[in-house]
């Protein structure tokens, strides 16, 4: 299970961080004025440091270092660190702003970015991150002198994590583009880039639904995009029903309340959970309902959900209703998938079969995409050969309301206008 976001203003001071900088603490342009603020430059980009700051940071700008635009660090902290013979390199470090191509940012949004942020983008699909450490950097000689700092320290990381991005976003006209990483935000970020698939919807009223070639698209673009996700820490959750998103190959869950549809809570074992907020800049969009939209479409796409049926259901042995001469043997596996064979006397002297795994589709259905189909030929009562027709077609199994499964072949069509019947 990934592990929750750290804050910025932990108590234990990070290891020295080995940065080699091609070129630091570029002086900023002159602005012929005492006590004005300092405006740093690199890559085309502008990064202002308040007047009341101006001495105190060190800032460093950069060359050629994969996207590194600034660096921004005590210098108190540098020289404290140097004078305890401590490489000085990530001590007093408040934050940094990075650029990142939109592919980079896509994968780094699938896993867990602690220590940094997208909160920005321009025109030409150039992604921002805002970068910072995940403990206090503070230094000083000893725990007087730390004790003494930290009110100046406080001031500076809260104009470095409130102010810095907004003020950076205005300076060079960029798109505010603020992306949350909790664990939420990175499974949605999973299906969207990464096109995960393993995962289900439920509610009460028909249970689990699998994505079943559903285009989950529209609906995760409305939880992602304009939407903040925090933590909603000392809050509880609502009583009352809620849709489930869940991730078995995680084991993690996350359930959408009905009563407060702007609370989400995430569940990964009996004893562990969090409590998230949403946000939409979208005030007419809310996560709940979203969310009972993607199940909605779901349910359509299943077969006979209405009846309860479940892929389970398809388990057994089927025989082709007619002349009993096809059979079906399905079997589920270990790993929720089912091994399906078909055999088909066509003859006396002729027979296929059919081999291939499903995957289970909403209500009584089971999809497939890997099946062999064999035509076996007896030249005599004790020869014969066997000749592969086709592999991995595609096609599925459903279970229609008289109980009878109905095969649907993409390639040959066997089993057009066939239904089969439990041969218990």
């Amino acid at each position: 299970m990934m592990t929750l976001k750290k804050t910025i203003l932990c108590f234990a001071l990070i290891a020295a961080l080995a940065l080699s900088l091609a070129a630091c603490g570029t002086k900023p342009a002159d602005t012929g004025a005492e006590s004005a603020d300092a405006v740093y430059e690199n890559g085309g980009k502008t990064l202002t440091i308040p007047a009341k700051y101006a001495e105190l940071l060190l800032v460093e700008t950069p060359q050629d270092e994969g996207g590194r635009l600034f660096r921004v660090s005590e210098k108190a902290s540098m020289e404290a660190a140097k004078a305890q013979g401590y490489d000085p390199a990530g001590a007093g470090w408040l934050f940094g702003i990075s650029t990142v191509d939109e592919a980079t940012a896509e994968d780094y949004q699938c896993g867990d970015m602690s220590g940094s942020e997208i909160f920005a983008r321009d025109e030409s699909g150039t992604y921002y991150l805002y970068e910072h450490p995940t403990d206090v950097t503070l230094v000083r000689e000893d725990n007087d002198a730390m004790t003494a700092a930290m009110p100046e320290w406080s001031a500076m990381n809260e104009w470095a994590w409130d102010d810095v991005r907004n003020e950076f976003v205005a300076a060079n006209a960029l798109i505010a583009d603020e992306r949350t990483n909790t664990d939420l935000d990175i499974h949605l970020a999973q299906i969207d880039y990464q096109g995960v698939e393993n995962y289900t919807i439920s509610t009460t009223e028909y249970g689990p639904m699998a994505p079943n070639g559903v285009d989950p698209t529209p609906f995760v673009e409305q939880l992602r995009d304009g939407v903040t996700i925090a933590y909603a820490d000392g809050e509880e959750a609502p009583d009352g029903e809620y849709v489930v998103l869940a991730f078995p190959d995680d084991n993690v869950r996350f359930d959408f309340f009905t009563a407060d549809k702007t609370l989400v809570r995430e569940v990964w074992s009996d004893d562990y959970e969090a409590l998230y907020r949403i946000t939409f800049t979208d005030e007419d969009l809310n996560a709940t309902d979203v969310m009972q939209a993607w199940y909605d479409a779901l349910v359509e796409s299943g077969a006979n959900v209405a009846l309860g049926y479940t892929a389970d259901d398809l388990i057994g042995t089927w025989a082709e209703k007619i002349a009993g001469r096809g059979m079906i043997e399905i079997e589920k596996r270990g790993d929720g998938k089912y091994d399906v064979n078909i055999h088909w006397g066509s003859s006396a002297w002729e027979s296929s079969d059919w081999t291939m795994t499903a995957t289970a589709g909403n209500g009584g259905e089971l999809t497939y995409d890997d099946c062999t189909m064999t035509t076996t030929t007896f030249t005599d009562e004790t020869h014969s050969t066997t000749a592969v027709d086709y592999e991995n077609g595609t096609g599925k199994f459903i279970l229609n309301s008289a109980n009878e499964i109905m095969w649907q072949d993409d390639v040959g069509g066997a089993g057009d206008d066939t239904v089969f019947i439990s041969a218990k």
